[in-house]
């Protein structure tokens, strides 16, 4: 079973399943043996999990440019008040932005 560690006293496998709730930022933690009570470390380890989505390509509304990273109003703050366009490629994203700071 997956969700278990064995005690390195008394060898009892102790279920772990709650384990990944709250998990510190060094992925340690002591954990108390269910049978027969010593306290140990438990080291948590990740393996390597693959998925595959297709690439979305859209169209900058500004440079008519493909970018599959789009900067988009509503998801970025800020956003530059004088553009009206509403999907940009991050340079006109950027460019639109930096105009806007020298403007001030």
């Amino acid at each position: 079973m997956w969700d278990t560690v064995e005690c390195p006293y008394c060898k009892h496998d102790n279920d772990m399943s709650d384990g990944l709730t709250d998990l510190p930022s060094g992925n340690k933690f002591d954990h108390e043996c269910t049978n027969c009570g010593e306290e140990f470390e438990v080291e948590v380890e990740f393996g390597p999990y693959y998925s595959a989505s297709k690439i979305v390509y859209v169209e900058c509304e500004k440079c008519g440019g493909e970018t599959r990273d789009p900067a988009k109003k509503g998801s970025i703050f800020p956003w530059p008040e004088s553009v009206e366009e509403k999907i940009l490629c991050r340079p006109c994203f950027h460019k639109a932005l930096s105009d806007e700071y020298a403007k001030r």
